[in-house]
C-alpha cells in the first residue's frame, strides 16, 4: 500500500446508522480532510484486497461529507472538537464483515 493510502482512511464508523448502511452494502470510514473521491475509492480497494484476500468486492461510488466541529459550551469557555471528513462507500460484491453486528 502506498504511504499516502495508508494514512487517508482513520478509522470505520460504526454506529446503528451505518450498519444498516452495510446491508445495501453502503459503509462509513471516517477519512483525511484533504483526500479526494478518487484516493478514497483506491485506498478501500487496497484495504479490502489487506483484510479479505478472497473477496471479490469493488468500490462502485463514494460520497463525502465535511464535518464541522459542534461548540460545547461550559461555565467557562467553550470546547471545539476537530473538524474532519466522511465518506461513504458503495462496494459490490462480497460484503464487509467488519460493519456486520
Amino acid at each position: 500500500m502506498d504511504s499516502r493510502q495508508a494514512h487517508i482512511i482513520i478509522s470505520p464508523i460504526i454506529n446503528e446508522k451505518t450498519t444498516s448502511l452495510a446491508t445495501m452494502n453502503q459503509y462509513a470510514f471516517e477519512v483525511v480532510k484533504d483526500a479526494n473521491k478518487i484516493e478514497i475509492a483506491h485506498a478501500v480497494e487496497q484495504l479490502i484486497k489487506e483484510l479479505y484476500p478472497k473477496a471479490k468486492s469493488r468500490v462502485v461510488k463514494v460520497n463525502t461529507l465535511a464535518i464541522r466541529g459542534r461548540i460545547r459550551r461550559g461555565k467557562r469557555h467553550g470546547a471545539k472538537p476537530k473538524d474532519g471528513k466522511k465518506a461513504i462507500v458503495w462496494i459490490e460484491g462480497d460484503p464487509l464483515e467488519m460493519f456486520m453486528a
